[in-house]
């Protein structure tokens, strides 16, 4: 099995079985995301304390890309402290970006490295991305 034969099977896992998709009951906030291009919308809903994502839970309609990113941020990000997520962002938009990453940045990606080849889609580039971009504006309201 070829390494994108892997990736593809990840992505397909996640899009078929998504983690943390559905509702929260009582999410300290929420955060809708849409792209207009795709025809994506999701919707984030997350429990925090202090700095940290306790539970965070996702719902919508979007394309196999975008519900297989939405799913691996979501998963990963149960327990993690805003500035880990904020690594991780970062790094998301290098690689997808198409700039090549080092072993530990992959790590740090998990799953979400199976997405690597969308930066040679550059029409799909925002499916990956929305999640991301959703969460931004997300954590500016949560800080006020």
């Amino acid at each position: 099995m070829s390494l994108n034969e892997i990736f593809s099977t990840v992505l397909l896992d996640h899009y078929h079985h998504p983690r943390q998709h559905g509702h929260l009951e009582h999410p300290d906030h929420t955060m809708e995301g849409a792209n207009p291009l795709c025809g994506d919308e999701i919707v984030i809903e997350v429990k925090v304390d202090q700095e940290t994502v306790q539970d965070i839970a996702f719902s919508g309609k979007a394309c196999a890309i975008c519900t297989a990113s939405t799913s691996m941020f979501c998963e990963q990000a149960v327990g993690k402290k805003f500035s880990e997520i904020e690594t991780v962002n970062v790094i998301m938009h290098r690689m997808i970006k198409g700039e090549e990453l080092e072993r530990e940045d992959r790590r740090l990606l998990g799953d979400a490295y199976a997405l690597q080849g969308v930066s040679k889609l550059p029409v799909r580039v925002k499916c990956a991305l929305l999640v991301y971009e959703t969460w931004n504006v997300l954590l500016k309201q949560i800080k006020g």
